[in-house]
């Protein structure tokens, strides 16, 4: 089920289909975030996280082997080539060195099946919230709701919690419709870490370059 897996991006690292040609690099970093600009997008990220596009994950591979992430690590490896953008809180993730969940955030991509957004989401979050419950596993649903941020009108922006495994998390997930692909972008961290204004922020500096 192809629309789950984009939800399941939030747990493990599979996307269904990945948009092509994404690349980026990480330029001077301005006094409260980070930008990354690349030949399909670019985005700011909060002053303190790391991270890289498709081209780039052996090095963010590399570097949370170094801080002693490496089951996060192995995941990010496993589906480097589905992913198009993998990004994390580095000061969160060395405190969690020893356990514990690390902040991140992610941006997957597929064809835009559906004509409209709304269609996309209503679809998509009821197949997530079966699915998880057959796993056994929490997940509720918080904010859905559609709105202007940033370079574009419509923004699909759900916020969520979920429990898998024991391990309770918070998300905020925007989806983005942009000619045949829709562009997702997901922001996962515990509960007490979970900043919406500041993720909304992120999501204002993210462009999709023509």
């Amino acid at each position: 089920m192809k629309r789950f897996l984009l939800i399941l991006i939030t747990i493990i690292f599979t996307s269904p289909v990945v948009l092509v040609g994404v690349g980026c690099t990480m330029a001077a970093a301005k006094p409260t975030q980070t930008e990354f600009i690349g030949s399909d997008f670019e985005l700011s990220l909060p002053e303190g996280w790391e991270g890289g596009n498709k081209e780039e994950l052996d090095s963010v591979v590399d570097k949370l082997k170094d801080i002693g992430r490496d089951q996060l690590a192995d995941k990010v490896e496993a589906s480097k080539f589905d992913l198009l953008f993998f990004g994390y809180d580095s000061e969160a993730a060395e405190a969690a060195a020893q356990g514990g969940s690390v902040n991140d955030f992610t941006i997957t991509g597929e064809p835009a099946a559906f004509p409209s957004l709304d269609k996309y989401m209503e679809l998509t979050y009821a197949s997530a919230e079966e699915e998880y419950k057959k796993a056994g596993y929490s997940f509720n649903i918080i904010e859905q709701n559609v709105v202007p941020l940033g370079n574009y009108e419509e923004v699909g922006r759900v916020i969520f919690e979920q429990t898998v495994e024991g391990v309770k998390t918070k998300v905020a997930q925007y989806i983005i419709k942009h000619e045949s692909d829709f562009w997702v972008l997901t922001f996962t961290t515990g509960l007490e870490d979970f900043d919406q204004n500041a993720f909304d922020k992120t999501v204002e500096t993210f462009k999709i370059i023509e």
